[in-house]
Formats: structure tokens, C-alpha cells, sequence
């Protein structure tokens, strides 16, 4: 019997069955892209209102573009301009406008007023928007909640520029080339409650620039190269409400006393990547006083900020913080700092006659059950202030018996810093009261009677011009 016959037909019918099985995966597979993928299509240069008329008879499918969540999707579609009367014959009111990724520079100024009372969100990142200067398309869109201008070459804003936005709350502008933000920018739309301005060239803010904001709760000002001159009380003094407020990587070496003191609500601020460097030789520290009477704040981002000190008053006056990010910083691992991390729960456990004060006070820090007790504590007045959390791999620099530990890790040191800390509590006490800023005002004050001083002399000087006008004409008649 001649096997070579039988193995050959053997190998024929082994390679149909893996035929038939790839084929019947390939006709899945294909199923699976024809659900889930978009179609592939050609760019779309100039958009008319033709393409609701011939979406059935091209490889667009209708439900591509125009979703039952009633929002339009035209992200990426290579788009250089679009006709006027573009959505006239839109089938359904529409909530979200999406016009991402292209190539748009300005909009037909009545685009979008026949969604006026129904557009909610509108996405226009990613084109290349210079100037909204001279533009109305955003005009009468009274529901607008969300604005996305992101990833533009926006290089100038005005207020005029958002007028009839009567109700957004979010506006996204990160990404773009602005330098410079004017008074009253944002008078137009009050009721913005989250500003995203990341990412772009900001050097300098009009200390009126926010005025009208009362309502804001989120500000992003990160990677700006601000510097801490713009930064005044008197900017941030209508944000009320502000909660959240990130300056990572702006160019900061310091920031002026009592900054946050009519933002009564912040909780959360992000200062990471700037450059808070101070010698411990120095006898002053950066950030001094600068969170004072910043009562709700809950935690401080200073990773990577050069520190190798805190000012241990600023923060002990903070009855709400709770975390402290110190990673990545040259810590100088003292008494102060720790007395951050104990609070100063130590004198209650004096008080219960403890014999291990040290192996106390970390168990009462790290143990949930205790932790929970340590609060109620606290809400009922025990004492005045909470440990603060230091951010686990936040490590000692100095001093040599320390460095690189963890500053979470270290213990055993209340008996070398009992004195230090009472002593500690004496200086805090009165450290934030208002009347010790008053010789060391900010620059705002004296910039206010500055002005105050030309404005008598402006008006001293017109009122003898016209005494002067007067006489002379009184001698010649």
C-alpha cells in the first residue's frame, strides 16, 4: 500500500479545515469592524448644508455624524471652512457640537443660532483659531455650559468675546499662545465655575482680570511663566468660591502673605515644579504666612519645589490641612517638621500619663480605629490641630542620621523634641493675626496709594490752571 497517497490527501484536508475555521473568524471579525469602527472617508474641505442630503448616498452613514444623544460629530474630518446655512436642515435639536481636529479658523457668524436654545456643549480644540476678535458665532448661545478652545493659537482674548454665554461654566482655553489676560475678561460670563488656562505663555494678569467670577471653584494656571508679581490679594479676591487651585510650574520662588485670605472655601492647591529653594542658614523661609487664614484648606502639593524647610507657623495655623505633598525635595528633617506630622496630640497623651509617648503617638497616627477617635477628639476641642500627612517617600536630606529615610518612617523622637515643640506652640500662637502684616503690606496697597497721591496731585494742579485761566481773563477785559 502506497502511504505517500494517503499522507498527501491527509495534508489536503488538514489545510480545508483550517481554510473554513479562519474563514469563519475572518466573517467574525468583519462583523465585529462593521459594528464598532467608524467608515473611512474622504476629507471634507468646505462643509454645506448639502450634507445632510447626501449622508444616505456615501459612505458616511448618518449615524456616524449625528448620534440619538443628539450630538454631531464632525472630530477630525479635515475641515477648512463651513457654509452659513450648514445646519439649517438638521433633523433633531442638538445638545453637543463637536468640531475638533480640523483645520477651522474662524465660523459664519449665524452657524449656530438655530441651536441657540438647545446647544449645550460645543468643542471646537485642535483647529486653528488665532482670534475671536470681529467673530459672533458664539453670540445667542444663552444654554452653552461648556466651551473647548483648547489646542488653538489663540494669542489675544477680549470680553466682548464671550458675550450671550449667559450660562457656561466651563471654559477650556489651555493649550493656546495667550500672554496676557485683561480687566474684566470674564465680566461677560459670570457664571463660569471651572477655567482650564494651562499650557499657554500667561506673563502677566490685570489684578482686575477675575472680577466678576464669584463663582469660579476650579482655576488651572499651570505651566505659565506667571512669576509671583501677578499674583496679589486683590486678583484672587472675588474667587469666593474658588476650591481648587493648580500653579504647578509657573515660576514661582515665593508668594506674598495672607494670598488666599478672601478665598474662604479653597481646599486644594497645587504648587509642584516651582522653585522654593531657601538655605538653612536663611533665617526667613519661603511661603511665610503666604496660607494664612486660609481656613478650609485641606492639602498643599509642593512636590518637587526645591524646599528644604517649612515655615512651621504657616501651616500649624491651618485647622482643615490634612496632606502635605513634600516629595522629591531636599527635606531638612527637624523638630519643626515633625511637629507638623504629630500635631500636637502629644500633650493629650501627656495628660493620660503614657509611659511610651513615642510608640503612642505613631499608633495613634497610623492605626484607623484610633485615628477615628483622634477626630472626635478633635471635633470637640481636645485640642487644636490634627497631624498632618507628609506624603509617603517624602525623604530627609539632612541631617546625616536621617538621610534618605522616609519621613513617614522616622520615630523615637519626641524626647529630643518635647522642648522644641512647646516652644513651637508659643510661637504660633498670635503668628497669623492681620495687624503683623500691615508694615509688610503687598504691592497691591501700595500701588493704591500711589495712585491715590497722583490723583490729588492731578487735581491740585487742574484746579490752579483755572484759577490761572480765570485772573488772566479777568485782566485783560
Amino acid at each position: 500500500m502506497n502511504y505517500s497517497i494517503l499522507i498527501y490527501f491527509l495534508v489536503i484536508f488538514i489545510r480545508l479545515i483550517n481554510t473554513f475555521e479562519f474563514d469563519d473568524d475572518h466573517d467574525e471579525d468583519k462583523q465585529m469592524a462593521l459594528q464598532t469602527s467608524l467608515p473611512i472617508f474622504e476629507p471634507i474641505q468646505h462643509l454645506t448644508s448639502s450634507i445632510f442630503d447626501t449622508l444616505s448616498q456615501s459612505n458616511l452613514t448618518f449615524n456616524s455624524i449625528i448620534f440619538p444623544d443628539q450630538t454631531i460629530n464632525l472630530d477630525g474630518l479635515g475641515i477648512h471652512s463651513i457654509e452659513s446655512d450648514t445646519f439649517v436642515n438638521c433633523p433633531l435639536p442638538i445638545t453637543t457640537m463637536i468640531l475638533s481636529s480640523n483645520y477651522l479658523s474662524d465660523l459664519p457668524n449665524n452657524l449656530l443660532h438655530i441651536f441657540s436654545s438647545t446647544l449645550i456643549h460645543l468643542n471646537l480644540q485642535h483647529n486653528q483659531f488665532r482670534s475671536l476678535d470681529n467673530s459672533y458665532f458664539l453670540r445667542r448661545l444663552e444654554y452653552l455650559r461648556t466651551l473647548d478652545l483648547s489646542k488653538n493659537q489663540l494669542y489675544e482674548l477680549h470680553k466682548q468675546d464671550f458675550i450671550g454665554l449667559k450660562r457656561l461654566e466651563t471654559l477650556i482655553l489651555r493649550e493656546n499662545k495667550l500672554t496676557y489676560l485683561t480687566s474684566a475678561l470674564f465680566s461677560r460670563c459670570r457664571t463660569i465655575t471651572t477655567l482650564d488656562l494651562s499650557d499657554n505663555q500667561i506673563s502677566r494678569i490685570d489684578s482686575h482680570t477675575f472680577r466678576s467670577l464669584y463663582r469660579l471653584k476650579v482655576l488651572l494656571l499651570s505651566n505659565n511663566p506667571l512669576g509671583q508679581r501677578s499674583l496679589t490679594n486683590h486678583l484672587l479676591e472675588p474667587l469666593k468660591n474658588l476650591e481648587y487651585f493648580d500653579l504647578e510650574n509657573t515660576q514661582l520662588d515665593n508668594l506674598p502673605p495672607f494670598l488666599f485670605i478672601s478665598n474662604q472655601r479653597l481646599q486644594s492647591i497645587k504648587l509642584r515644579r516651582n522653585n522654593f529653594h531657601t538655605s538653612l542658614s536663611d533665617s526667613s523661609h519661603s511661603l511665610q504666612r503666604t496660607f494664612c487664614h486660609a481656613h478650609s484648606l485641606i492639602e498643599i502639593d509642593l512636590v518637587s519645589t526645591h524646599l528644604r524647610t517649612l515655615d512651621v507657623c504657616t501651616y500649624d495655623q491651618l485647622p482643615s490641612l490634612r496632606r502635605l505633598y513634600l516629595m522629591n525635595n531636599p527635606l531638612h528633617c527637624s523638630c519643626d517638621l515633625f511637629y507638623l506630622k504629630y500635631g500636637d496630640i502629644y500633650r493629650v497623651l501627656l495628660t493620660d500619663d503614657n509611659g511610651d509617648i513615642d510608640l503612642y503617638l505613631d499608633r495613634w497616627i497610623s492605626r484607623p480605629e484610633l485615628r477615628r477617635h483622634l477626630e472626635n477628639s478633635h471635633a470637640r476641642g481636645d485640642f487644636h490641630r490634627l497631624p498632618i500627612e507628609l506624603s509617603l517617600f517624602a525623604r530627609c536630606a539632612t541631617p546625616k542620621q536621617w538621610s534618605g529615610r522616609e519621613v513617614g518612617n522616622i520615630s523615637g523622637i519626641f524626647t529630643q523634641c518635647q522642648q522644641r515643640w512647646s516652644m513651637i506652640e508659643e510661637e504660633c500662637q498670635n503668628y497669623c493675626q492681620l495687624e503683623q502684616e500691615i508694615p509688610t503690606s503687598t504691592l497691591t496697597i501700595n500701588n493704591n496709594n500711589n495712585n491715590s497721591s497722583e490723583f490729588r496731585i492731578s487735581f491740585i494742579l487742574t484746579y490752579f490752571i483755572q484759577i490761572l485761566f480765570v485772573l488772566s481773563f479777568w485782566l485783560i477785559h
